[in-house]
C-alpha cells in the first residue's frame, strides 16, 4: 500500500471515529442529565412529617339506628306511663332520667309528646322540658317556646326558662325574659338581677353598661345601685 493510499483510508476513517465518539458523548451527557434529574428530586419526607391519615367517623349501621331508635321508644313509653300513673316516685324517675335522655336522643319526639298532652299534664312536663332543654340548647328551647299559639302559653314556659337561666346565667334569664316580655310585671326580673349584684357586682355592673338606655334598664340600674348602697366601703370602692 501506498502513502497515499493509507493517508486517504486514515482520512475516511477519521470522521467515522469522530461520529462514534460525538454519539457516545452525546448518549454519556443524557445519561449523566438523566441521573441529575433524579438526583435533584426532593426526598421523601420522613413519616413523622408526612400528613397520617386521620380515622374516618364511622356512619352508623342499620343495627345502630335500630338501636337507638328501640331506646328512644322504651324512654318515652317510661315517660307516658309516669304521665298517667299516680306514683310520684315514678314520675321522678321518668323526668329525671328518661326525658332528658330522650331529649338528646330525639328532641322531636318530645315535642310531639308534649303536643298530645291536655290540661295539667301538659303544663307540668312542658315546664319540665323547658328546664331541661333550656340549659341543653337554649336557642332551640327558645324556638320552641316561641312556636306555642296561645300566648299565656310561650309567657309561662319562659317564665319557667328565666327562672331557671337565672342561677345559672343571669344575662341570658334576662335576655329570654325581654325576647317574650316576662318577669317585669311581678318585678321577678329586677330580683334576679339584684341578687347577681349581690353575689358579683362587678360582672353585673359590666354587663349592665352594656345595656341600652331605656326604661327597662333604669329599673334594673336602680337595684343595681341599690346592692351598691347597701355594700360596705371596702365592697364600693
Amino acid at each position: 500500500m501506498t502513502e497515499a493510499s493509507a493517508n486517504g483510508g486514515r482520512r475516511k476513517t477519521l470522521p467515522a471515529v469522530f461520529a462514534l465518539s460525538v454519539a457516545g458523548a452525546g448518549a454519556l451527557a443524557l445519561l449523566l442529565s438523566k441521573e441529575a434529574v433524579v438526583k435533584v428530586e426532593p426526598a421523601p419526607a420522613p413519616q413523622s412529617l408526612r400528613s397520617r391519615p386521620t380515622a374516618e367517623a364511622q356512619p352508623l349501621t342499620a343495627e345502630s339506628h335500630q338501636g337507638l331508635h328501640e331506646t328512644g321508644g322504651q324512654r318515652l313509653l317510661e315517660i307516658e306511663r309516669a304521665l298517667v300513673s299516680n306514683n310520684p316516685q315514678q314520675r321522678d324517675a321518668a323526668f329525671g332520667v328518661a326525658l332528658p335522655e330522650l331529649l338528646k336522643l330525639d328532641p322531636a319526639s318530645v315535642i310531639e309528646l308534649v303536643a298530645r298532652q291536655e290540661g295539667e299534664t301538659r303544663n307540668i312536663l312542658r315546664d319540665e322540658v323547658v328546664r331541661l332543654w333550656i340549659r341543653q340548647d337554649r336557642d332551640a328551647a327558645v324556638i320552641w317556646m316561641g312556636s306555642f299559639e296561645q300566648e299565656w302559653e310561650r309567657k309561662a314556659s319562659a317564665t319557667v326558662a328565666m327562672r331557671t337561666l337565672a342561677a345559672i346565667n343571669p344575662a341570658q334569664a334576662v335576655a329570654v325574659a325581654d325576647e317574650f316580655d316576662v318577669g317585669r310585671d311581678d318585678g321577678s326580673l329586677e330580683h334576679i338581677v339584684q341578687i347577681w349584684a349581690t353575689e358579683n357586682f362587678d360582672e353585673c355592673a359590666r354587663w349592665l353598661a352594656t345595656r341600652p338606655d331605656n326604661p327597662q334598664t333604669a329599673q334594673l340600674r336602680a337595684r343595681v345601685e341599690q346592692v351598691r348602697a347597701q355594700s360596705s366601703p371596702d365592697e364600693r370602692n
